[in-house]
C-alpha cells in the first residue's frame, strides 16, 4: 500500500520521481553549521520546487508524528548524511548552506545559490 501524503509534502520515493521530472531540490539551512572534530553539524531541510518556482513540497520522515496528527519534515544533523542523500538522488554537485536562512537549490545541471 502506497503511503499518502498531503500537498505540500513529499516522501523520498516521491522526491526521487519528482526530481526526474525536472523539480529542483532546494536544501535550506534551519540551524547554522559547526564543526566538531572532523565532522560538520547542522541542522538542515529539504524541499522541492516545482520547474516554473511556483508549488514547494517539503521532504518529510516516513514514521507519523501521531499526538499531533502531522508529517514531520525530514532533518538531517550533519554534512554527510546531506550530501549522501542528495549524491542519491542524482546529484553529481553538491552545494551546502552553512548559515541559517540560507537556501541553496539544485538541478540535475548543477546547484543555484540563492541570496538570503
Amino acid at each position: 500500500m502506497a503511503r499518502q501524503f498531503g500537498p505540500d509534502v513529499v516522501s523520498d520515493e516521491g522526491l526521487r520521481e519528482l526530481v526526474g521530472q525536472g523539480h529542483l531540490v532546494e536544501v535550506v539551512c534551519l540551524e547554522p553549521a559547526e564543526r566538531r572534530g572532523d565532522v560538520w553539524y547542522g541542522l538542515w531541510g529539504i524541499r522541492s520546487v516545482a520547474p516554473d518556482g511556483g508549488s514547494a513540497r517539503i521532504l518529510v520522515a516516513w514514521r507519523h508524528d501521531k499526538p499531533r496528527g502531522v508529517d514531520r519534515p525530514r532533518t538531517f544533523r550533519t554534512l554527510n548524511g546531506l550530501a549522501s542523500f542528495l549524491r542519491g538522488l542524482g546529484f553529481a554537485v553538491v552545494s551546502i548552506p552553512f548559515e541559517a536562512g540560507g537556501e541553496v537549490r539544485h538541478t540535475l545541471g548543477g546547484p543555484e545559490a540563492r541570496p538570503d
